[in-house]
């Protein structure tokens, strides 16, 4: 079967960027990338969603890794349990919002690609290949997919994410051109996932990563036992395109950079239209106020993709009964920043439905879209004192690999204690690590002490 479609093109691009040398940058952003998402994960395998992922698939033995937990599991097990343990903090990497850079690829990527490299041995310099080809895949299918797609209420994760994960497995499969454009058509295939979840607080959301990591691995498998897939899988007329936008496909826009050099990381535990606005308030304000001192606040947002409003769940009305409902609203997480609370630590959210003066002063907040371009929070408190503050505060989503290594040491080291410190030397030389077996060793309790460590901290806590 000739394949002469979108999918070939696309695979004819990322199988060269998978074989050639990486740019230094390029190779420098997926190693941030994996150091970020790995701390993430460890921080997060203990919460609701984590735990129930991964006491649904532990059962599925085989020779992969659950980051933190016990024993192995099958390749698409481990990819699963670690993608839903990658989002459920909202601590992830992120685009521009809508299908720029595939919204989230490293809750949904790097699980994919993890479980592949283990489940072959690849040397670390392999895995770096893949969750480089993973990420440009959606980079590139974000930058031409209608972006009616969005609009019809898709979530770009869900529909975009089986995609990435499926480029990154292929490539560490060591599929070939054909292959590679098959296992993206069959992903396309699989590619589903709405946002009511957001609006309910409930754990579907991260689910989305579980199903794109578990069926990216399920499509480069069949790809390579030689199922077959339209040639036309994105851009015909009852392709992905048409059926999820009602459109064709856009003329792409020239990009510089790798996608995996071009996307955001999330300093605090909340969607991402709320970063910049937590930013601000916490280095332009004298937080801590006071919920007694307080008579109103006003947060002014711009109506754009990183600080809008559109987000489900991001414009919500009190009250916020779950964890996921007060990451989302922009009231409820300004008012635990004006409070002073950890708004980067998952573990404050997971607990604040018994924090009475967040949930009060989030009653006095009010969200007005704006067409400017920064972020301004007003202050009025009880004695007629007012404080007024705007700022581009984009750069927040922008760390340097210095910070996100200390983000890495702080959230690892707070599950893991000296291990943190182990991991994090063998991901910086990752490229000259022969077998990634030595990685996951240290990400496994029977083999890094990590079970030993997790009750230490228990014990000081």
């Amino acid at each position: 079967m000739t394949v002469d479609g979108l999918s070939a093109r696309l695979a004819e691009t990322l199988h060269l960027l998978g074989r050639e040398p990486l740019p230094v940058r390029t190779a420098a952003a997926a190693r941030d990338r994996l150091l970020h998402i790995i701390g993430v994960t460890l921080v997060s395998s203990e919460l609701a969603a984590a735990t129930a992922a991964w006491e649904t698939v532990r059962g599925d033995v085989g020779p992969c890794t659950a980051v933190g937990r016990p024993g192995r599991l099958s390749a698409s097990a481990a990819a699963f349990a670690n993608a839903v343990a990658a989002h459920d903090s909202l601590l992830e990497d992120c685009g521009p919002g809508g299908l720029s850079e595939g919204s989230h690829p490293g809750t949904y990527v790097i699980p994919a690609a993890l479980a592949a490299a283990e489940q072959v041995n690849a040397s670390g310099y392999e895995l770096l290949a893949g969750i480089v080809v993973g990420y440009e895949a959606v980079g590139l299918l974000g930058n031409i997919a209608p972006t009616s797609i969005v609009a019809r209420r898709f979530r770009p994760l869900g529909v975009l994410g089986p995609i990435g994960a499926a480029a990154a497995a292929a490539t560490l499969y060591g599929c070939d051109q054909a292959q590679l454009a098959a296992a993206l058509s069959i992903a396309a295939n699989t590619a589903a996932g709405f946002g009511q979840g957001f609006v309910a607080g409930s754990m579907e959301p991260y689910l989305h990563a579980g199903f794109a990591a578990r069926n990216g691995l399920l499509a480069a498998g069949l790809a390579m036992s030689g199922c077959t897939a339209s040639p036309n899988s994105f851009e015909g007329p009852y392709g992905f395109f048409r059926t999820y936008g009602g459109e064709d496909g856009r003329i792409p826009a020239e990009q510089a950079d790798h996608a995996v050099s071009r996307l955001g990381t999330k300093r605090f535990a909340a969607c991402l239209q709320n970063q910049e606005t937590l930013a601000l308030i916490l280095a332009r304000l004298p937080v801590p106020f006071s919920v007694d001192t307080v008579a109103r606040v006003r947060l002014l947002r711009p109506s754009t993709a990183n600080n809008g409003v559109a987000s489900p769940g991001v414009g919500a009305e009190p009250p916020y009964t779950t964890m996921l409902q007060r990451q989302m609203s922009a009231r409820f997480t300004a008012a635990a920043a004006l409070l002073r609370r950890p708004v980067d630590d998952i573990r404050y959210f997971e607990s604040a439905g018994t924090d009475k003066h967040a949930a009060e002063l989030a009653t006095r907040i009010e969200l007005i879209p704006t067409d400017d371009a920064t972020v301004r929070v007003e202050v009025d408190l009880e004695d007629g004192t007012k404080f007024a503050v705007s700022d581009d505060m984009s750069s927040v989503l922008y760390p340097t690999s210095a910070e996100i290594r200390a983000r890495f040491s702080a959230r690892a080291g707070s599950v893991i204690g000296s291990a943190a410190d182990d991991v994090a030397e063998v991901i910086v030389q990752l490229d000259q690590l022969p077998g990634v077996s030595t990685l996951m060793a240290l990400l496994r309790p029977a083999d890094s002490g990590l079970e030993d460590s997790r009750q230490r901290q228990d014990g000081v806590n």
